[in-house]
């Protein structure tokens, strides 16, 4: 009887644990940044135009993009040019595709020592989903030197309506640009 409940309390476990890790759908974010760039000085800024190639989403989502990296480049200091800009911030998304298996094992024995039985089976299961990177990139408009990278990566709901995928965009946005510098007050 004490192995049968040992047994159980395992699969269950299995169970648990297969649940929590296909449902893992936080951001991390990560930032780099060239050292001799000069933040202070930067006060304006433009849009790059978008690459020929596009920026790998739909006029939609680009829409919510630029609008989020606009407030919250508004909430630390910086403005739209309307002369000369001092930097030009550019985004890229981009999408993988990624399958994860989990596999539960089932089954009861009897005996020990040298002889013994049982039976048992196994059932394995795929789950595939889109895991996304948002890059915003930040370029001294004079060099036209990249000098501030910032990245988002999670997976992607398909599934989300409007609102959560601005909400999403806005969370990470705010994420990315938690690092770049506030402008002098």
């Amino acid at each position: 009887m004490k192995t049968r409940q040992v047994w159980r309390a395992a699969f269950g476990l299995a169970i648990i644990a297969g649940s929590v890790s296909g449902c893992a759908g936080g951001l991390s974010y990560n930032h780099d940044f060239d050292p001799s760039a000069n933040f202070t000085a930067l006060r304006t800024y433009v849009w790059a135009a978008a690459p020929a190639e596009s920026r790998g989403v739909n006029t939609m989502i680009e829409k919510r993009v630029v609008a989020a990296v606009d407030q919250q480049l508004a909430t630390k200091g910086y403005q739209p040019a309307s002369g000369e800009p001092d930097f030009a911030v550019n985004f890229t998304l981009t999408t993988s595709e990624q399958t994860d298996y989990n596999t539960y094992y089932t089954g009861m024995g009897y005996g020990g020592g040298w002889y013994g039985g049982g039976m048992g089976s196994s059932s394995t299961r795929a789950y595939t989903y889109t895991n996304g990177t948002l890059i915003v990139d930040i370029f001294d408009a004079k060099s036209k030197n990249l000098i501030w990278r910032g990245t988002a990566a999670g997976t992607v709901n398909e599934d989300a309506s409007p609102e959560q995928r601005e909400m999403r965009i806005k969370e990470a946005i705010a994420g990315i640009l938690g690092t770049f510098p506030s402008r002098p007050k």
